[in-house]
């Protein structure tokens, strides 16, 4: 199979259609995955944002090397991403899914396909961005695939942001999204008070046809001017995310109780003298783990407590379907969408401090080089001693500062053990070559209108890295008891970098001016020493993000290839299981290992645990994308009401229609587009890496630092147009 060009828009269109992203390193047409999200969010009328942690501030176990990779998931198979399928054939059909653009025509993203199958505008009647199609390819006259539709497969699009237009007794609601391209007929009993002009969130109850027009009905409206909560609401509807519980899971949360059952507890090793301790953000409220650590003969003990929830929550229950379709907690900056009841996340299982809660325990020996020498796993009832928080515990771990040292008491000494652990742990990745890159976070400062008035940029400090080396440690060693027992469960996978993603790494390094020496065989080490080669340039973050892209996505599946990102044989989840159901099937799983009574250990079979793996990783994905949705709204926000203001900026995306610019202070990516480039005039220059002016010679490179003005911003599409400051 030849590659395939992509069709170029005209310049007006690619304007409209360039797409804003966030996170640190570049952008393309299409939002990327971005590594974490806003996280630690304080409190106060014009606070940082409440309501849960980000995704990001709950990334226990992973860090940077399991948030990588963008754009659709590739099955791995043998550590490596399956390659391209090369065995289509014009007439072939092949399903995938449509990213329409606002002009009438779409593209068809084909997992297997290295380009797009393009959709003209005919093929795109009926058609909506984010459906699932079955299309015939064939070969156009610029030997480009170009599809006809055969069958709408799946709709992707059940509800949607929009606007109320009445005409006499008439009304219908138009989609904000114009790359939806939708307007829906709404009976007057479906208006729930909606009149012309609203904000709303629609549900289609009857698609477009070939003789009829669609239809919806208005489920919520909307204060415009309060965008956190426009934002959230169109990600809940645009995602289809769950966010009301069906009554019978609700039922079933709370018949558990508030308090921990005597009985239960006195069967269980009692941990409740042990001074564990939660680390968390700020405004946390489902504390999932806690820690402890004692000297021991040629190491250290190492306790991870982490929330029993396969306890409460059974294989066929109200509460383990919802869960189940629920795949993950999705956090957002005021409001989060929990995978478990409050009832369990927030308060029974939650491991608050001073009160009793069971939980399973993974008790190990670690050597001062950081080495897991042994592991006993159990259930257990713990009490914990004190919720901590990162900044606490950095500031007197860590920075030694004698105030917040005095807060801690008696909980410093055992604490300053879990700092050796740390140390140790940490020293051990480092041996091993996993990857280790901290980029900056977004953060944001919501006053008491729902309104963005500060983005800050945050990076992990060591209490954050504290908790994510025991984490691992953790995820290791349930991994190598559950493969040495030949128990079959969900590992939690990342394949090697597919080689063409190395090659292009490679090219764009070099546009750098970077070594961009990548050996055939790649390894995380020859990863990591390309950051080290750039030191601590400003581009280093850019970088960062490059080798980031160049990776696959982690997954969950039953065969366990190894993680390559954090270069281990083997891992899997078990640290978080209130928020994400790969933990919980692993619990199960390990309780059914060690004979745990009860009744809450479940033998998967194999079939059972792959169907699981491929939906909780495509869950996983959609919260991600939801994530990144509300963080981009909110950040095009921000720069909506600064629209005129200049800002320092760094090149990362040349395209032949411009270039990619992120705006530094607010890790956004704009669109500087070639038609506002006045002082010269550009040419691309052969690599494609740069455009060059002919008069003055000056380059828009890759990399290159430039000083921007903000033009035009359209937040629900995600939309931020520039112009080099020098012109304004």
């Amino acid at each position: 199979m030849k590659l395939v060009r992509l069709p170029i828009p005209p310049p007006g269109q690619a304007r409209k259609a360039a797409k804003c992203t966030h996170g640190s390193g570049g952008c393309q047409l299409k939002a990327r995955r971005g590594k974490f999200g806003p996280r630690d969010r304080g409190a106060g009328a014009a606070s940082k944002s409440r309501g849960g942690r980000s995704r990001g501030a709950k990334s226990r176990g992973g860090g940077q090397a399991e948030a990588t990779g963008h754009g659709a998931r590739s099955s791995v198979r043998a550590g490596r991403s399956v390659p391209p399928d090369s065995n289509v054939r014009p007439g072939s059909l092949v399903e995938g899914t449509v990213s329409a653009n606002r002009a009438g025509y779409g593209f068809l993203r084909v997992e297997g396909f290295k380009e797009s199958v393009f959709l003209p505008p005919p093929e795109m009647r009926g058609v909506m961005h984010g459906d699932r199609l079955r299309v015939k390819v064939s070969r156009d006259a610029t030997d480009r695939w170009s599809g006809a539709v055969q069958q709408v497969l799946e709709r992707g699009v059940s509800a949607f942001l929009g606007t109320v237009e009445v005409q006499g007794r008439s009304a219908w609601v138009n989609a904000a999204d114009r790359r939806l391209q939708l307007r829906c007929a709404v009976a007057p009993q479906d208006l729930h008070g909606a009149r012309g002009g609203d904000w709303v969130i629609a549900r289609i109850t009857r698609h477009a046809g070939s003789a009829s027009a669609a239809q919806a009905v208005i489920g919520k409206r909307l204060d415009p001017d309060r965008p956190v909560e426009l934002a959230t609401e169109s990600a809940i509807a645009r995602f289809d995310l769950p966010h009301e519980f069906p009554a019978a899971a609700l039922r079933e949360a709370q018949a558990h109780g508030e308090q921990v059952d005597t009985r239960e507890a006195n069967e269980r090793v009692d941990l409740r003298e042990l001074p564990l301790v939660t680390i968390d953000g700020e405004d946390a409220r489902d504390f999932d783990d806690a820690v402890y650590a004692e000297p021991h003969a040629g190491g250290f003990r190492l306790i991870v407590a982490i929330a029993d929830v396969s306890h409460y929550v059974r294989p066929g229950s109200a509460v383990d379907a919802e869960a189940q379709t629920r795949g993950t907690s999705v956090y957002f900056p005021t409001r989060v969408l929990p995978m478990l009841p409050t009832a369990l996340s927030d308060h029974l299982c939650s491991l608050a401090p001073r009160v009793d809660r069971l939980c399973f325990a993974a008790d190990m020996l670690v050597s001062r080089g950081g080495a897991l020498k042994n592991a006993r796993f159990y259930p257990a009832v713990m009490r914990s001693a004190a919720r901590l928080t990162y900044t606490l515990a950095n500031d007197a771990l860590f920075v030694g500062r004698p105030a917040a040292r005095t807060q801690l008491g008696p909980l410093l000494e055992p604490l300053m053990v879990l700092v050796d652990v740390y140390r140790a742990l940490y020293k051990a990745r480092g041996h091993r070559g996993a990857l280790d890159f901290d980029a900056a976070e977004a953060e944001f400062v919501i006053d008491a209108g729902e309104r963005v008035r500060a983005i800050e940029l945050r990076v992990r400090n060591d209490a954050h890295r504290l908790i994510e080396e025991c984490m691992i440690l953790a995820n290791v060693a349930v991994a190598e008891a559950l493969e040495k027992a030949h128990t079959p469960t969900l590992y939690r996978v990342h394949g090697q970098p597919e080689d063409e993603k190395l090659e292009r790494l490679a090219a764009t390094l070099t546009a750098l001016g970077i070594d961009a020496r990548i050996p055939k065989t790649v390894t995380t080490r020859d990863l990591q020493a390309i950051a080290r080669r750039v030191g601590n340039a400003p581009e280093r973050a850019f970088v960062e993000s490059l080798v980031i892209r160049s990776m696959p996505q982690a997954v969950y599946q039953p065969a366990n290839i190894g993680h390559f990102g954090l270069a281990l044989t083997h891992y899997a989840h078990f640290t978080s299981p209130i928020r994400r159901y790969p933990d919980l099937v692993v619990h199960r799983t390990l309780k059914a290992l060690i004979g745990a009574q009860g009744g809450s250990g479940v033998r998967y079979a194999t079939a059972e645990l792959s169907a699981l793996g491929e939906s909780t990783s495509r869950l996983e994905k959609r919260a991600d994308e939801a994530d990144r949705y509300v963080s981009g709204f909110l950040k095009c926000t921000y720069l909506k009401e600064r629209i005129g203001q200049t800002f320092q900026g760094l090149i990362t995306t040349v395209v032949e229609f411009g270039c990619f610019v992120q705006i530094l202070d607010v890790a956004v990516d704009g669109l500087l587009h070639i038609d506002n480039l006045r002082d010269d005039q550009y040419v691309m220059e052969d690599d494609g890496h740069a455009w060059r002016g002919r008069r003055t010679g000056r380059r828009l490179r890759t990399g290159a630092h430039v000083r921007v003005l903000v033009t035009a911003v359209n937040p629900i599409e995600g939309l931020v147009d520039l112009a080099l400051a020098e012109e304004a």
